[in-house]
């Protein structure tokens, strides 16, 4: 992404789409009800043009807002299995925590167009997820949503995520309310979906720092699976999710499976100036993104 201009990738399940550049004096920043900020190429009441290419690579943590009430028509709901009553576990109230994560894809052209000779010059992609975690004093959950911009195994990999960071803190999952959302707007989610389990340790260690109400580091991109016994698992097409990584200016470091890491790999993270590191379990990668152990919750 050059520093002038964006290119903006139309993503649809089968493949992608390339839209014609746009410049950043062309978008416009607008102020939803409730406090919401979305990015749209239309402008309109509440709306400010943005003129400057940084505000929209922002990567600042998101307000702390009060437990989530929207029950709207896009929203998903994430099936899990049911939790039994547990008098061991934590369910202390939390302040109600905004993380935004990112996740990383790559992403390639369909076949029938890579024959006749186009091709994607950079297939990493970074998108920044919006996560808010609450106490559900209720105990009746965890109730876990998503938006439409996510699909069936990206929801299935969620559910795990809240289901392990329960399970590292000792945290009740029944008094858990989580909600993922990507809030960009029109501009950038038209066609786009998310799909699969990569970004599982990044989710899982995103609702754990709420709970346990730890910071996360903004400069630190994550890869890679989670399981119910905390392990990472590997993925697909790290030397690709590395120039993702690089999109934004400020992430310095990507943490990804242990065993996956190449040459390849390390060799473009280098150029990048970006540090490649290998986990394997929660524990190491949630250190490493927080600077704090994974502990029990309070």
């Amino acid at each position: 992404m050059g520093s002038h201009r964006w290119k903006v990738l139309s993503l649809i399940v089968t493949g992608a789409m390339i839209s014609p550049a746009l410049s950043a004096a062309e978008m416009w920043k607008c102020t939803q009800a409730g406090g919401t900020v979305l990015f749209s190429d239309g402008g309109g009441v509440g709306c400010q043009e943005v003129n400057a290419l940084p505000e929209l690579q922002s990567v600042t943590g998101a307000p702390v807002r009060p437990p989530i009430q929207s029950q709207d028509q896009t929203e998903r709901k994430v099936p899990v299995p049911s939790v039994k009553p547990s008098q061991s576990l934590s369910s202390s109230p939390f302040v109600a925590t905004a993380r935004d994560i990112p996740s990383l894809s790559y992403h390639d052209l369909p076949s029938s167009m890579r024959a006749r000779g186009w091709s994607m010059p950079n297939k990493g992609d970074i998108t920044m997820v919006h996560f808010e975690v609450a106490h559900l004093p209720a105990g009746n959950g965890p109730q876990i949503s998503t938006d439409e911009h996510f699909k069936g195994e990206a929801r299935s990999a969620l559910g795990t995520a809240v289901l392990a960071a329960a399970k590292a803190t000792q945290y009740d999952p029944r008094f858990l309310q989580v909600r993922m959302t990507m809030p960009f707007g029109s501009l950038f989610m038209a066609g786009l979906r998310v799909d699969g389990p990569s970004a599982g340790v990044a989710w899982t260690v995103a609702v754990t720092s709420a709970i346990l109400g730890d910071t996360l580091r903004p400069d630190v991109c994550l890869s890679g699976t989670m399981d119910l016994q905390l392990r990472v698992g590997w993925v697909g097409g790290l030397e690709h999710k590395i120039e993702g990584c690089h999109i934004l200016p400020n992430f310095r470091e990507m943490l990804l499976p242990a065993g996956q890491n190449t040459f390849a790999i390390t060799d473009k993270g280098m150029a990048r100036s970006i540090r490649v590191r290998e986990v394997a379990t929660l524990a190491e990668a949630y250190e490493i993104t927080t600077g704090q152990p994974l502990r029990p919750a309070p």
